[in-house]
C-alpha cells in the first residue's frame, strides 16, 4: 500500500510541474495574442488608407487564419477542434482517451491563428486543454495510480483556465465545479498547487495585476438587489438562446461537410473571410474580446453602440466558433455578459432612474451571469469574474444574478453548452474514428479517500 506521504510528495511534485509548465506556455500564448491583436489593429488602420481595396486585407487575414487553423487541426490532431474542454470533461467522466502531447504545439500555434486573425474566440479553451495534456506528460513520469494521474491531468487543467484569466482560484474551482464535480484531500492539494504555481509562473513573464480594471462606484445596498435579479433573468433567457444559436450552427457545418466539394477547412475560410469582413468595418468587435470587455467597464459605450456591440458578439461568437479552429466560448461569453449587463443598466436609466444603478456594476454582474446561463457553472463565474475585475463588493448581485440566469436557463430546458458540446463530440467520433470509448462507459470518479 502506498504511504500517504510518499503519495502527497508524489501529488505536490507533479501538480508543481505542470503548474510551471502550464505558466510559462499559457503565458507565452497570452503575450503573443496580444502582439497579433496589435498587429491586426495596425493592419486594418493602415489597409483604410486605400477605403477601395483595403478591406481586401482584413479579408484576406481572417481567410488565411481561419482555414490554416482548420486544416493543422483535420491533419495532426482533430481533438484540437474548438474549446476542447469538453474533452478534457469526457476524459474524467471516462469517456474518451487522453488526447496525445501533439494536442500542445496544434492548439498553441492554431490558437494564435484563430485569434489572431480575428476569430471571436477565447484564450481559455486552448490554455485548459493543454494545461491538462501537460498535467498527463507529467503524472505518466512521476505517478503510477491511475487514478492520481487524472488527479494532476485535473489539476494542469484547471491551472490552463487560471493562467488564461489570471484567476487562480477561479481555474481551482472549475475543477471541482465542472470538470470533475467533486472535491476530495488529494484533488484539493494538487489542484490548488497547479493554480498557485501557474498563475505565478504568467505574472513572472508578463506583470502582476487584474485583468481588468474597474472603477470602484459604490457597494450595493441590500434593498436595491432587485435589478441584478431580473438581469440574472434575462441573461438566462439570453443564454439558452446563445447555447441554442452555437449548437444549432454547428449542427449545420456538420451537414455542409457532407457536401464533396465544400471540405471544412473551405467552410472556415468562409467564416474567416466574414469575420475579416466585420473587422473591417468595427475592429473593435472581432477577437477574445478584451479590450472590448475593458471599455464596457470603463463605461465607455452609451446605449446605441452596447446594443451594437452585444447584437455583433452575439452572431460573430457562434459563427467563429463553427470553423472549428482552436479557441474557446469562456471569454465571448464575458463579453456579451459585460455589455448585456451594461446595457440593462443604461436601459432601465433611461425609463425608471433609480439611485446607484451603475452600468459598471451591471457589466461586472452581466459577466458572471452570463457564465452561468450558458455553462451552468456558477461559483466558477462569479469567482472568475471576481478574481479578474476586483470588484468583491458585489458578491450579492453576482450570486443573486447567477443563481436566476441559472434557474432560468434550466427552465427553458437549455443544456449547458459543453454537455452539448462533448455528445456532438463523441458521436463524430463514433461515425469516424472510433478513437474515443462508448458514450456508454462508465464513468471513473477521480480517488480521493486519504488511505
Amino acid at each position: 500500500m502506498t504511504h500517504p506521504n510518499s503519495r502527497v510528495i508524489r501529488l505536490s511534485a507533479g501538480s508543481i510541474l505542470a503548474g510551471i509548465l502550464i505558466g510559462l506556455v499559457g503565458g507565452a500564448f497570452r503575450y503573443l495574442l496580444i502582439v497579433l491583436d496589435h498587429w491586426r489593429d495596425e493592419l486594418i488602420r493602415l489597409a483604410h488608407f486605400w477605403p477601395h481595396i483595403g478591406w481586401l486585407a482584413p479579408v484576406a487575414l481572417g481567410l488565411g487564419g481561419a482555414a490554416v487553423a482548420r486544416a493543422i487541426v483535420i491533419r495532426f490532431a482533430p481533438l484540437a477542434e474548438g474549446s476542447g474542454i469538453q474533452h478534457v470533461e469526457a476524459v474524467f467522466s471516462g469517456e474518451a482517451e487522453e488526447a496525445p502531447l501533439t494536442i500542445v504545439p496544434i492548439k498553441f500555434f492554431g490558437g494564435l491563428l484563430a485569434l489572431g486573425s480575428g476569430l471571436a474566440l477565447g484564450r481559455e479553451g486552448p490554455t485548459v486543454q493543454m494545461g491538462a495534456a501537460l498535467g498527463w506528460l507529467i503524472s505518466h513520469k512521476l505517478i503510477h495510480d491511475d487514478q492520481d494521474k487524472k488527479v494532476i491531468g485535473a489539476a494542469g487543467a484547471g491551472a490552463g483556465l487560471a493562467v488564461a484569466f489570471n484567476a487562480p482560484l477561479g481555474g481551482s474551482i472549475f475543477v471541482f465545479e465542472e470538470l470533475t464535480g467533486s472535491i476530495t484531500p488529494w484533488l484539493l492539494v494538487a489542484t490548488l498547487a497547479a493554480a498557485l504555481v501557474g498563475v505565478w509562473t504568467m505574472r513572472m513573464m508578463l506583470g502582476n495585476g487584474l485583468d481588468f480594471e474597474v472603477r470602484q462606484v459604490s457597494f450595493i445596498e441590500a434593498w436595491r438587489i432587485g435589478p441584478f435579479l431580473a438581469l440574472g433573468a434575462l441573461l438566462g433567457a439570453v443564454g439558452a438562446l446563445y447555447n441554442l444559436t452555437v449548437a444549432g450552427l454547428l449542427h449545420f457545418a456538420d451537414r455542409l461537410d457532407r457536401f464533396p466539394r465544400l471540405s471544412s477547412t473551405n467552410r472556415a475560410a468562409i467564416i474567416g473571410a466574414m469575420v475579416g469582413l466585420a473587422a473591417w468595418f468595427a475592429p473593435a468587435v472581432v477577437g477574445g474580446g478584451n479590450m472590448l470587455t475593458q471599455a464596457i467597464l470603463a463605461d465607455r459605450y452609451a446605449i446605441g453602440g452596447l446594443l451594437v456591440v452585444f447584437l455583433a458578439r452575439f452572431l460573430l461568437g457562434p459563427w467563429s466558433y463553427a470553423a472549428g479552429a482552436p479557441g474557446g466560448l469562456f471569454a465571448p461569453l464575458l463579453v456579451l455578459g459585460a455589455s448585456s449587463g451594461a446595457l440593462f443598466a443604461g436601459v432601465l436609466n433611461h425609463f425608471t432612474p433609480l439611485p446607484g444603478v451603475s452600468p459598471i456594476a451591471f457589466a461586472v454582474v452581466g459577466m458572471a451571469a452570463m457564465f452561468s446561463a450558458s455553462v451552468r457553472a456558477p461559483l466558477t463565474g462569479i469567482v472568475l469574474t471576481i478574481e479578474m475585475t476586483g470588484r468583491g463588493d458585489l458578491t450579492l448581485g453576482l450570486l443573486g444574478a447567477s443563481l436566476t440566469a441559472m434557474l432560468v436557463a434550466i427552465l427553458l430546458q437549455s443544456e449547458p453548452i459543453y454537455e452539448t458540446l462533448k455528445r456532438r463530440m463523441l458521436a463524430k467520433a463514433i461515425e469516424t474514428s472510433g478513437f474515443m470509448r462508448s458514450p456508454l462507459a462508465s464513468p471513473k470518479p477521480l480517488s480521493g479517500a486519504v488511505q
